[in-house]
């Protein structure tokens, strides 16, 4: 596996329909975030690794995202790498994808991932990989918003009713029309990531997503709608 270089990318048909198709001409770099240990499932396997149809969840959400993307990390857990790279072997995008293994912490691993992007990248997008059921319409509108304000996060509302709770009981209950849900793809500006990786090693910061680390410079992240059956397999009863 390795990463095309742009001047490859340009010469390939399919990306040359998309342009056309889109009027987007930006290089995206994709990061899958496939190294976690999936502790709350509840299985010796890893739940990226599990099947559904006959394919691994990975595979899945890395095959939604093959019309879009230039170069994809796959970032997975140390021990993986073989497994991986034997799964991947007849993919027709092969050319373009980097295995890369992952660090402790998600956060980590997705910085491992982006240091193996190109430069030459505008957008880079970054995706879980147990979300195996992104649309195409999802991932366009991360996309496009990118493109245009540099971050973008898709949310969906909360239904239930939310509560603050410490030491088994109630403390306030929440505004729910002020909260959402975030999924991923999140979309960010290259050079926007990269300032926000530098100032949270820098502060030794640790955030559950990207994108609380790009609030953190001050930059506002957008936001889309997302969907209800872009789920985050997490429990066993998911699949």
């Amino acid at each position: 596996m390795r990463c095309s270089l742009p001047s490859e990318i340009e010469s390939r048909g399919w990306w040359g329909n998309r342009r056309e198709e889109t009027g987007d001409t930006s290089l995206i770099g994709l990061i899958l975030a496939a190294a976690g240990i999936g502790s709350r499932f509840g299985s010796d396997t890893p739940k990226q690794f599990l099947q559904l149809d006959g394919m691994p969840l990975y595979l899945h959400a890395l095959e939604r995202f093959s019309p879009f993307f230039e170069v994809a990390v796959v970032v997975v857990p140390g021990g993986w790498e073989e497994k991986v790279e034997s799964q991947v072997q007849s993919l027709s995008y092969l050319d373009q994808l980097i295995l890369q293994v992952g660090g402790p912490q998600r956060q980590d691993s997705v910085f491992q991932g982006f240091s193996r992007l190109s430069d030459s990248m505008d957008i880079v997008l970054i995706h879980d990989a147990a979300r195996p059921f992104t649309s195409s319409e999802l991932i366009s509108r991360v996309i496009e918003k990118t493109r245009r304000h540099q971050a973008c996060v898709p949310v969906l509302p909360v239904r239930d009713t939310l509560k603050e709770v410490a030491d088994g009981q109630i403390i306030r209950t929440l505004d729910r029309e002020r909260l959402s849900l975030v999924q991923t793809p999140q979309g960010f500006e290259m050079n926007l990531l990269k300032r926000a990786f530098k100032k949270a090693r820098r502060d030794g910061f640790y955030g559950t997503d990207e994108s609380t680390l790009v609030e953190r410079l001050g930059s506002p992240v957008h936001v889309v709608a997302g969907e209800r059956s872009n789920l985050k397999v997490t429990w066993k009863e998911d699949l």
